[in-house]
């Protein structure tokens, strides 16, 4: 299982909680994306649970994004299906109607950078971990999809230091620029922020909840059919696709990549 599941049982509702156990990096593949997806759908369907928490066991890796052995070994014309993924399971996640909570208690790069801001709040552990928008340092453009939330998130001044220079922040300089809403000092501290933030939500009407989210990342979905075909078309050029190839294939060697 790519996927580890539980209950949360609280006041006024109960809560979903998905640890992300793909590999030792809590790296994803096109499998577990679309598997990951699935569990998004159903329970946007079940009536029985009003929020969903996403985390990871793993002490090092909360999600290390796109796994790098699988792609350094897709033929070419498998690259932009592949890629694609990271951008529907991003749409699917932003039209989730019901509260997500990031718990991100290890690195969060690339991917897992999507994932955590595609949630509604965001709780970084202190110590141990970075979070970051690596994509260019692969030499893979910035979906204009994720821009949009990353726009729509950060401080205005902090947008290019992030998009275009792929930094990676500890949780309080996360925090500082907007990319984590809290931080705490222990993983249990940080479900106490999940919780705490459940137990106000819960509290009110669910119908209002939904059509408030649905507004909330209505901006951020705009134009999402068409970012979507860029970004497929990104990951077709020659350049690009040789470069990511390069990326990971030097990210798996532990070298320094040379781009085209």
């Amino acid at each position: 299982m790519n996927f580890k599941t539980e209950k949360l049982t609280l006041q006024h509702g109960n809560a979903e909680i998905i640890s992300i156990q793909t590999n030792d990096q809590n790296s994803l593949t096109k499998s577990s994306m679309q598997e990951f997806a699935g569990m998004i759908e159903n329970l946007k369907k079940d009536e029985s649970i009003k929020g969903v928490i996403l985390t990871s066991e793993n002490h090092k890796f909360f999600c290390n994004g796109i796994d790098a052995n699988t792609v350094s070994h897709l033929p070419k014309d498998e690259i932009a299906d592949f890629m694609s993924w990271i951008c529907i399971l991003f749409g699917i996640l932003l039209k989730f109607d019901k509260p997500l909570i990031a718990e991100v208690t290890g690195h969060a790069m690339g991917g897992g950078a999507v994932l955590t801001i595609a949630c509604d709040y965001k709780f970084m552990l202190e110590t141990g971990c970075r979070i970051g928008f690596t994509e260019v340092m692969f030499g893979l453009p910035l979906p204009g999809m994720f821009v949009y939330k990353i726009q729509e998130s950060l401080h205005p001044t902090k947008v290019n230091e992030v998009c275009l220079e792929a930094k990676q922040y500890k949780a309080k300089e996360a925090k500082e620029v907007g990319l984590i809403d809290e931080t705490a000092l222990t993983r249990e501290g940080i479900r106490d922020l999940s919780i705490q933030k459940f137990e106000t939500l819960f509290g009110y009407p669910a119908s209002a909840i939904r059509h408030t989210k649905a507004n909330i990342n209505q901006k951020s979905l705009l134009n999402f059919e068409e970012h979507l075909k860029n970004a497929r078309e990104n990951f077709t050029d020659p350049i690009i696709s040789e470069n990511l190839m390069e990326a990971m294939k030097a990210f798996k060697e532990k070298r320094k990549p040379v781009f085209k």
